[in-house]
């Protein structure tokens, strides 16, 4: 009886846990996402760099690096560029990898997450980087979590 006890556990356990990591979870920006995209949005380079955490992101912002300018604003509508994804609402958050004071969160136009997603895949289905979806970082601070790179992980390299 003990045995089978032991057995009917661990199998509901496995089941739990394939339960637990099956599927994305998408919820929508909170405030403090929605200012800073908006920021994006209305191409406010100056509101932007307020709403984020301090660090060179930031002043690459506020300096208007024309690296930064295109990643972010683009320099056509359409192009793979942060503003292109978040000029498509509905949109969709999944909160991703979170480590000691940061944590990275996946955007998507909200009809995007849902064509992007397979049931029979396991995680995270992103799509396109800067057309499909953006990733981006945050910094916990005093104010609370502050987007720290405006969005440019979305177009970070593999180990970056």
């Amino acid at each position: 009886m003990f045995v089978r006890s032991i057995s009917v556990c661990a199998v509901a356990a496995v089941a739990l846990g394939a339960c637990a990591t099956s599927e994305p979870v998408c919820r929508p920006a909170d405030m403090a996402e929605r200012a800073a995209f908006g920021a994006v949005v209305a191409h406010d380079e100056a509101r932007l760099s307020q709403l984020m955490a301090q660090g060179p992101a930031a002043e690459e912002v506020r300096r208007l690096d024309p690296r930064i300018e295109a990643q972010v604003f683009g320099q056509r509508m359409g192009d793979a560029a942060v503003r292109t994804v978040l000029m498509q609402p509905p949109l969709c958050v999944v909160d991703g990898a979170a480590s000691d004071g940061a944590r990275i969160s996946y955007v998507f136009p909200q009809a995007r997450f849902a064509a992007l997603q397979n049931p029979e895949l396991e995680g995270l289905e992103r799509g396109r980087a800067g057309l499909d979806h953006i990733a981006c970082r945050y910094e916990e601070t005093a104010e609370g979590w502050r987007l720290s790179d405006a969005c440019l992980a979305t177009f970070a390299t593999p180990g970056s």
